[in-house]
């Protein structure tokens, strides 16, 4: 999406940014160049979606798969912080190309053939329609049987969905299928009305997934493996300028851990690591050098 965040001089700058961009760039800025990151997305042939193409370009984040809209465009969204550092957020994603990514099941499918991990986020499954929801699931479905691993952030998001029932039901049929979730959860607390993490991790390892990590802000961050439960207190707790992109500036550095080998405490401390270097920075991305230097501190 297109990204204006208030510089606090009376302007707003300009940028593109997302949920699951920010995934992707964290993961391309943490990860070497033997890893290829493709981002997948729907986006018009207007100029600003030009531009953004271009954006993923110099990010070196692949976009071979990104699929053109002839009649939409790209989202966008504001970003004000107040003084703590929290953020409220503008949207704007009526004539968004995105809402439509996954309309063609045949398309879907091929984006993600010979794909080691697949990042999905809750957003992304709320923006679609119910029939774009069903062929995410098969695309999924035919990706796992494919030997392909699936990460997960539920990303509750009340005002995307039509109604909570909607969710729930997604959700139940997504945790089937995937390797990896990544819940925060206040989220979680506000979809299915937990309130503990032990009823997350209840609710979510029944449904099937063996891997879960919950994000709590700057609470302890608690893992589910397969193997044990952890609980990992944050070492570094800055003072925020801006939150934005925190969470998946986490997910992105745990993923990136994992897939070269970490652990699950070693993947969340680094994670920790990045998120909390994220928060002292305008805007969701980071520069690279600044990541890599809290990923290898972590």
């Amino acid at each position: 999406m297109v990204e204006f965040y208030d510089a606090q001089d009376n302007s707003w700058r300009r940028g593109f940014a997302g949920d699951t961009l920010n995934v992707a760039w964290a993961l391309r800025a943490l990860l070497n160049e033997t890893f290829k990151i493709d981002y997948i997305t729907r986006v018009g042939s207007d100029k600003i979606s030009q531009e953004m193409l271009v954006f993923l370009k110099k990010l070196d984040l692949g976009t071979d798969l990104i699929q053109i809209d002839q009649d939409r465009t790209v989202g966008m969204y504001t970003i004000s912080v107040d003084d703590s550092g929290e953020r409220s957020f503008s949207y704007w994603r009526g004539e968004s190309a995105a809402k439509r990514f996954a309309t063609d099941l045949s398309v879907l499918s091929e984006t993600v053939k010979e794909t080691d991990l697949i990042y999905l986020s809750g957003i992304t499954a709320a923006i679609v329609d119910s029939a774009g929801r069903e062929n995410i699931l098969a695309c999924l479905k035919g990706a796992k049987s494919n030997g392909s691993y699936i990460a997960y952030d539920p990303n509750y998001r009340k005002s995307l969905w039509s109604c909570l029932d909607t969710m729930r039901e997604f959700t139940h049929e997504i945790m089937g299928l995937t390797d990896i979730i990544l819940p925060t959860f206040d989220d979680e607390a506000a979809a299915f009305c937990d309130v503990s993490k032990e009823d997350t991790f209840r609710r979510l390892s029944a449904l099937g997934c063996n891997e879960i990590v919950i994000k709590d802000g700057v609470k302890p961050t608690h893992i589910m493996s397969a193997e044990d439960k952890f609980e990992v207190d944050l070492c570094c707790k800055n003072v925020p300028v801006d939150t934005t992109g925190a969470g998946d500036s986490f997910n992105g550095a745990y993923l990136a851990a994992r897939l070269n080998g970490q652990d699950v405490v070693t993947a969340v401390r680094k994670a920790q690591a990045v998120s909390s270097k994220v928060v002292l920075h305008r805007g969701a991305l980071v520069a690279r050098e600044i990541l890599l230097k809290a990923f290898d501190e972590g």
